[in-house]
């Protein structure tokens, strides 16, 4: 036995250097497991973390992963061939001879088959009743009127870019741009609606953040229940993003992003109100996180820019959630929604200038 000992000493004694290499790399990679799966545990919570270390380990077994494939492509194959099925007479091709006027017809028959949707369909339109009618209509004459335009050309299309210029100033004045919280520098741009307001803001956050902490690797923090252009913001201009679960109101953990700021984030995001709840997250705390962080902070008031001023002058309890509070430096605001102009008008609002002009 002691022979044999004495030959087990000799063997390993031949890897001492080797373990005195290994030993503190493996020490490092264990704290650095450890640490990661604590820090998923700490923003999303135990029990998601470990569903979802469960259904990870499930697609490594043989041939699972193969099969929920081979369903996702079935779900896809269902829903390409049904989409193919209803296009069956749809024109692929221009036609030998115009149309004319007879188009108008065509189109009137189509549209006898859209969904009656007045008064059913929240968060797609948002005017029904006895006044719509009238409202289209004033809507279609305005639209009549400058369908040719492009306000591209300033020097031909003055009033276009007068009215431009007056909806960006009214609405900006009704979200805090004209108190002195806000430097009353406030600025911005019509676009087609929510998703490129949000855009416009994001790539402004990068380029500004850019120039001002040499940031090249940026990287964005949002609440889960944020709207889903951040995720093609974050695709489009590079950025790396975080969705942070909300806390059991709903709202936006403020500790949570406090925790994941580091050296490369840019911006963070709140909503008054979130669409999947309509809460209004903490923007407050929010702002005063990006303020002392000096970083850049989007409110996305899409959806109640043209409601929530007019409910606090109502009396409605509504916290701070505009330009008044410190650290905002963007906010997005749908005209087309609860401001009834035609689908396809927004606003993307920067708190000064050197915001706006790094990048537009």
């Amino acid at each position: 036995m002691d022979r044999f000992r004495a030959s087990a000493n000799s063997f390993l004694s031949q890897f001492e250097p080797l373990t005195l290499v290994l030993s503190p790399l493996l020490s490092l990679l264990t704290a650095w497991i450890l640490h990661s799966f604590f820090r998923v545990v700490r923003d999303k919570g135990l029990k998601p973390t470990l569903l979802g270390f469960f259904i990870n380990s499930i697609k490594l077994v043989p041939g699972v992963k193969s099969y929920i494939a081979a369903e996702k492509q079935k779900v896809v194959n269902q829903l390409q061939s049904g989409s193919i099925s209803k296009r069956d007479g749809w024109r692929s091709e221009l036609p030998r001879a115009g149309l004319g006027v007879g188009v108008l017809d065509n189109m009137k028959d189509e549209k006898r088959k859209d969904v009656s949707w007045q008064g059913k369909c929240s968060g797609t339109v948002y005017i029904a009743g006895s006044e719509a009618e009238g409202h289209f209509s004033l809507i279609n004459e305005a639209c009549s009127m400058f369908a040719h335009t492009n306000p591209l050309h300033m020097d031909v299309f003055q009033s276009v870019v007068r009215f431009e210029s007056e909806v960006v100033s009214m609405t900006a004045a009704l979200l805090g741009g004209k108190e002195k919280a806000s430097g009353g520098q406030v600025c911005g741009n019509m676009t087609s609606g929510g998703t490129e307001s949000i855009l416009l803001a994001v790539k402004s956050s990068r380029d500004f953040m850019k120039a001002k902490k040499g940031i090249t690797r940026p990287e964005m923090i949002i609440p889960e229940s944020a709207h889903s252009a951040y995720d093609k913001a974050a695709q489009y201009f590079n950025i790396k993003l975080w969705r942070i679960p909300v806390n059991k109101e709903f709202i936006a953990d403020v500790g949570a992003i406090r925790r994941r700021i580091n050296r490369n984030t840019i911006l963070i995001v709140g909503s008054a109100p979130g669409f999947p709840h309509g809460i209004i997250d903490p923007i407050e705390e929010l702002g005063e996180l990006a303020f002392s962080s000096e970083i850049c902070f989007h409110v996305d008031l899409c959806l109640g820019g043209f409601v929530l001023p007019f409910a606090r002058k109502l009396g409605y309890p509504i916290p701070p959630f505009d330009f008044s509070v410190k650290g905002v430096t963007s906010i997005s605001a749908d005209v087309h929604k609860y401001g009834l102009a035609p689908k396809g008008t927004s606003i993307v609002l920067y708190r000064n200038h050197d915001i706006r002009k790094v990048s537009n």
